[in-house]
């Protein structure tokens, strides 16, 4: 295993120990829910926890204020991976370079992600961006 493989820092609000398994605990101040985002936080917490100690986690809480009352989730494969997923996602996200397009435009005239990838923009903007630095 890669030592910090998802290459994510934060700070957890609490970790308490409960008859020998470590517990991360995060604080919200609004009401109890299924707040996906939150979950997140607190599965990115509990992966960050496994990497630097090698014990797992299978679940932590989630403290509202509002209700003052604690949530528990459990850190299913499913949790896990979404998490990873966001991560991922995230760091994308947060690239300023653009990856080059595919250069197969007959697929990308039936492609479902046609909208989002714009692969004949980028191509045009690329273009144009290339004529303006010789002029």
């Amino acid at each position: 295993m890669e030592r910090y493989r998802l290459k994510v820092a934060g700070i957890i609000d609490a970790v308490e120990e409960c008859s020998g398994q470590l517990v991360p605990v995060e604080y919200k101040k609004g009401k109890m829910a299924q707040h996906l985002n939150d979950h997140f936080q607190l599965c990115a917490a509990a992966l960050c926890i496994e990497e630097r100690t090698g014990r797992s986690l299978p679940y932590g809480e989630i403290f509202y204020h509002t209700n003052r009352r604690r949530q528990t989730v459990a850190f299913t494969p499913q949790l896990r991976q979404m998490t990873e997923q966001a991560i991922v996602l995230g760091q994308l996200a947060s690239q300023t370079t653009i990856p080059a397009p595919i250069d197969n435009t007959k697929k990308c005239l039936s492609c479902s992600l046609k909208e989002i990838c714009l692969p004949f923009e980028v191509k045009q903007l690329r273009g144009s961006m290339t004529s303006e630095t010789e002029d």
